[in-house]
């Protein structure tokens, strides 16, 4: 009986399907709250709260952290700030969440740069956050670009002082672990304006710290000594440096492929499986060169999957200033296919980041009244974009996978089976986008026992074609 269940499983590999290819996305303004034009004040990070409560936080420099409820997305509110004194006086840069606690980096890095630092606020009551700790060292004294967490440890960006380890298992004692200073001649001896700045941080997997350097592209560090972390791999992309100042200034990481926006040349996306790194493409819509960087209407700064209740694992966000959001499908996980777009060029509006929820964008708007440098921008907070994605329906012979899953849906244990050519890890994702596991390549059977009911993805690559495959635990 098994092996007739597994030869049907092998069969229906290859065989004549209709399946919806990503066509368009297309944004609608839903709402914003925007600051007094009359003071520069500027929101140069948003977060969503990840357990469907409505509510946006906003890393403000100028203000502090202020939250906003979106319960009405057509009139987004404020419901609390928490102002910079309660943070050291340390301006608050980015904010990213970690089960029930966000983790805010603390330290204005333009201008007049300040100490490095990390706030953890308590989001019992998500309308209003609670700081239970604030860390900050003059040994660090640029700023902060970013934190995220893993929920023992934290890791924040700081720029041309590198990054700095935490010890966050006790949220209300953070504890210092270690530093690492990442090559900074590299690609180049860095002058006046091509100092790495560490801007942004992935994880790749349990114990490997992905760090986009600003001019100095992306280091991949060893962490698995948290205290002795140490780089094991950098990465710069020749083609760009050699017509244009890059700036790497964010990541996201699926499977083995980092998606990396460089200012103001566009998206790659780089092949990590291995410290010897190497692009895998290049989308350069401004055609970036040396001379052309002030006043384009496209800087890229972050990037984001699409995430919540509605994740579509085809879908990735770019923020992009003046063309405040960029969609693109990557439904060819290593060739992204820009499939939409919100801004208008010379609006006087750009966006710094943004966040994606369900089928809701939140745009942070930064006041950057200097004309050309990078872009001129008089609107300072937060914009509320809804989204809709169309598709194609596409008939053709292919196989649907080089593994399949069963039983689907699932409760206790999850069968995969291989076709001859399946090979390679598969990653583990829940419907939100969180990173669950890791399986090794000789894995036959999952334990799923303990994981909440819902939808799951696994993502791979067997060295011929990517991996996508979608199952529901019971």
């Amino acid at each position: 009986m098994m092996k007739t269940i597994l030869l049907s499983l092998f069969i229906s590999l290859c065989t004549l399907q209709t399946f919806a290819q990503l066509d368009t996305v297309v944004f609608t303004e839903e709402g914003a709250f925007l600051f007094d034009h009359v003071l520069p004040y500027s929101a140069y990070s948003s977060w969503m709260h990840r357990d469907g409560e409505p509510v946006l936080y906003a890393a403000c420099r100028e203000l502090g952290l202020v939250t906003f409820s979106i319960a009405d997305i057509s009139a987004p509110y404020p419901t609390d700030t928490i102002p910079i004194g309660a943070f050291h006086n340390l301006n608050p840069t980015n904010v990213s969440q970690f089960e029930d606690y966000l983790f805010v980096s603390l330290g204005g890095y333009n201008l007049f740069s300040q100490r490095a630092g990390l706030a953890i606020l308590e989001l019992s009551d998500p309308e209003h956050p609670v700081v239970v700790d604030v860390w900050d060292s003059i040994a660090f004294n640029q700023g902060a670009a970013i934190a995220i967490s893993d929920g023992h440890y934290a890791y924040i960006g700081a720029m041309d002082a590198g990054v700095i380890i935490l010890d966050v298992s006790d949220k209300s004692d953070i504890q210092f672990v270690s530093s690492i200073l990442p090559d900074p001649n590299f690609p180049e001896i860095p002058d006046l304006f091509s100092v790495p700045n560490a801007r942004g941080l992935g994880l790749y997997g349990a114990d490997t710290l992905m760090v986009t350097y600003d001019a100095g592209g992306l280091r991949m560090i060893d962490i698995v000594d948290r205290y002795a972390p140490v780089e094991i791999g950098k990465f710069a992309d020749t083609e760009i440096e050699s017509i244009a100042q890059s700036a790497y200034n964010n990541i996201v990481i699926r499977d083995h492929y980092a998606y990396v926006p460089v200012d103001m040349c566009g998206l790659l996306v780089i092949d990590i499986s291995s410290s010897d790194m190497h692009t895998v493409t290049w989308l350069n819509p401004w055609d970036c060169d040396t001379t052309n960087w002030a006043g384009r209407p496209g800087h890229t700064n972050e990037v984001r999957f699409s995430t919540g209740d509605a994740f579509n694992p085809d879908l990735l966000f770019l923020s992009a200033a003046d063309i405040e959001v960029i969609a693109y499908s990557i439904a060819d996980p290593a060739h992204p296919v820009e499939v939409g777009s919100f801004g208008v060029p010379g609006d006087s509006a750009a966006s710094w980041s943004m966040d994606v929820m369900n089928n809701l964008v939140s745009v942070a708007l930064v006041d950057n009244q200097i004309v050309g440098v990078p872009y001129y921008s008089d609107l300072g907070g937060i914009r509320l974009l809804s989204f809709e994605a169309s598709y194609l329906n596409i008939e053709t012979t292919m196989p649907t996978s080089a593994i399949s899953v069963f039983p689907n849906p699932a409760s206790q244990e999850l069968h995969i089976v291989r076709n001859a050519s399946g090979s390679g890890v598969l990653q583990l994702y829940d419907i939100r986008g969180k990173l669950i596991d890791i399986i090794p390549a000789t894995t036959e059977t999952v334990d799923i026992n303990r994981l909440p009911a819902g939808l799951y993805y696994l993502f791979g690559n067997d060295g011929y074609s990517d991996i996508h495959v979608s199952w529901i635990k019971q």
